[in-house]
């Protein structure tokens, strides 16, 4: 009997092993850090009419905006979304043109009538570009985990999205009320490209 008691507790240590093994392996782990993926023809993003479909709640709202896709193929492109706490959202999005300009769309939505969207359309020079590339090179934007940790999170304020469309890679990055650095200065350089009366509590 002396000689069953230690393979019984072996037997009982594995077994706990074992177990927490298979809890981890059913999802109570944390995620691997959402990264770039590859843009593809159908892209992330839910079918026009679907936006409830979405993935992800800037998914949902970029939808509900009219915005197009980031994840298909184009040109290289970015957009900061600002999802505000019962408050209109902003998205505003550049496109290299070629030559020595860059293409801005800026669309204010109605966080009560997605029908009531504001759009316009104009172009800007490279020097909003050059200072945008800069921010997102000295934020190492391609390497940042796609959603912040759960403490990083308020219970109001407002989610800073920045998205990216590079060389047929597509990446987002998800900060609530990001503290002063590299990546909300890039956020900040879509800002005001825009040249949008941006409220106060911003800054």
């Amino acid at each position: 009997m002396r000689l069953l008691s230690p393979l019984i507790a072996s037997s009982s240590r594995a077994a706990a092993l074992l177990a927490s093994a298979l809890v981890v392996a059913g999802g109570c782990a944390h995620p691997q850090p959402r990264g770039p993926v590859a843009t593809t023809r159908a892209g992330l993003a839910p079918a026009p009419g679907s936006c409830g479909e979405a993935t992800a709640p800037h998914l949902a709202e970029l939808c509900a905006m009219g915005e197009p896709s980031l994840s298909t193929p184009g040109k290289e492109t970015y957009r900061f979304l600002w999802m505000r706490h019962q408050r209109n959202p902003v998205a505003v999005r550049v496109t290299r043109a070629g030559g020595d300009g860059i293409t801005v769309v800026v669309v204010e939505g109605d966080a009560y009538d997605p029908k009531a969207s504001r759009r316009h359309e104009f172009s800007a020079g490279l020097d909003a570009w050059k200072a945008l590339t800069g921010h997102l090179d000295a934020a190492d934007f391609w390497n940042l985990a796609g959603d912040p940790d759960e403490d990083e999170r308020g219970l109001d304020g407002a989610d800073w999205v920045l998205e990216g469309r590079r060389a047929n890679i597509y990446h987002s990055v998800v900060r609530w009320e990001p503290k002063p650095g590299p990546f909300r200065d890039a956020c900040e350089d879509l800002i005001k490209v825009a040249g949008v009366s941006f409220p106060q509590e911003l800054r």
